[in-house]
C-alpha cells in the first residue's frame, strides 16, 4: 500500500510546485513562502478540528521539530539551482541528492529509522535508477555552486521529511504536520523581519491571485507532509524517494501534454529507465532489517 502511495503523493507534489511557483512569481519567492505556510496551518488545523488523534506521551529531542526550519531551505536551493541551471539539470541534481541521502539513511538508521544495509546485489538497481537520472538531465553544464545548491535542494527535503516522520511516529501524523508549518511559518516571518519586503503591496498581490494559487499550495502540502509522514517510517527511503519522483515526472509529463500538447519523450523514456532500476533493486535485494524498529 505504501509503495502504491508514494508516486500518488510524487504526482501531488508536481502539482504543487506548479502552484507554488505561480505565486511566487506573482507575488515574490519570501511572500509566497509566507503565505503557503500561513494556509498550510489553518488546513492542518481545520483537519485536527475534524479528526481526534490521540496524544502520545513519549518525550521527543528537540532536534525532531525542526523539519518545518530545515525545510524552508529548500526554496531557496531551489531558486538558486533552477536560475543557474536550467529546470531539467536542477531537478535531476536534486534527485541524486535525494537517493544519496537517501541511500545514506537506508544504511545507517539514522535518528533510530530502520536500517536496510546496501550490499552488491542492490549495485545493479541503483545504477540503472542512476542512468534514469542521466537520462532526465538531458545536457550537463558546469557550474559548481549551482549544482552544489541543487544537491543540497534534494538532501534537504529528505531530512525534512526524516524529522517530521519519526516525530509523527512519536506524535501523531498531523500534529506532526501543524509543528512542521509552524517551525516553517516562524522561519519565515524571521525571515520577512529581516529583509522587510513591501508587505501592503504583496497583500494587494495575494489577493489579485485569487483563492486557488493562494490557498491551493498550503492545502496540499498538507497532505504532502501527512503523507510522506505515513509512508517514510515504514518503506526504505531509497525506494519512496524514487517511487515520488517517478510519480512527480509522469505527472509532468502529463501536465505538459494537456496544457501544452508537447510530449517529452525523453522525460517518459528516463522515468522508465529510473523505475526499471527501481524494479531491478527490489527483485536482485531482500534487505534484512536492523535497528531499533524491527525489535
Amino acid at each position: 500500500m505504501y509503495s502504491f502511495l508514494a508516486p500518488l503523493i510524487g504526482a501531488l507534489i508536481t502539482a504543487m510546485y506548479g502552484i507554488n511557483s505561480r505565486l511566487s512569481g506573482l507575488v515574490g519567492n519570501l511572500v509566497a513562502t509566507l503565505v503557503i505556510h500561513m494556509a498550510g496551518l489553518g488546513a492542518v488545523q481545520v483537519v485536527l478540528a475534524a479528526r481526534h488523534e490521540d496524544r502520545q506521551g513519549q518525550r521527543v529531542p528537540f532536534y525532531f521539530y525542526l523539519g518545518g526550519f530545515v525545510g524552508v531551505g529548500t526554496v531557496f536551493a531551489n531558486n538558486y539551482a533552477f536560475g543557474a541551471l536550467g529546470a531539467s539539470l536542477a531537478v535531476s541534481l536534486a534527485l541524486l541528492g535525494q537517493s544519496g541521502f537517501s541511500l545514506i539513511l537506508d544504511a545507517t538508521g539514522l535518528l533510530g529509522r530502520r536500517r536496510y544495509p546496501i550490499g552488491a546485489r542492490h549495485l545493479p538497481g541503483i545504477l540503472l535508477a542512476m542512468l534514469g537520472v542521466a537520462v532526465l538531465a538531458g545536457s550537463w553544464r558546469m557550474a559548481p555552486l549551482a549544482m552544489i545548491a541543487a544537491l543540497a535542494s534534494g538532501a534537504i527535503p529528505v531530512l525534512s521529511v526524516l524529522l517530521n516522520s519519526e516525530l509523527g511516529r512519536r506524535k501523531g501524523i498531523f500534529r506532526s504536520t501543524r509543528i512542521n508549518y509552524i517551525m516553517g511559518l516562524a522561519t519565515t516571518l524571521i525571515l520577512v523581519l529581516a529583509l522587510g519586503p513591501p508587505l501592503a503591496g504583496a497583500a494587494k498581490a495575494v489577493l489579485a491571485a485569487g483563492p486557488v494559487l493562494a490557498l491551493g499550495g498550503g492545502v496540499m502540502g498538507v497532505a504532502v507532509v501527512a503523507g510522506t509522514n505515513l509512508i517514510f517510517p515504514r518503506i526504505p527511503a531509497f525506494t519512496a524517494t524514487l517511487l515520488m519522483f517517478s510519480g512527480q515526472a509522469l505527472a509532468g509529463v502529463l501536465i505538459d501534454l494537456i496544457a501544452e500538447g508537447a510530449f517529452d519523450a525523453r522525460k517518459l523514456g528516463g522515468t522508465a529507465i529510473l523505475l526499471c532500476g527501481l524494479a531491478a533493486n527490489a527483485l536482485l535485494s531482500r534487505r534484512p532489517v536492523l535497528g531499533p524498529m524491527s525489535r
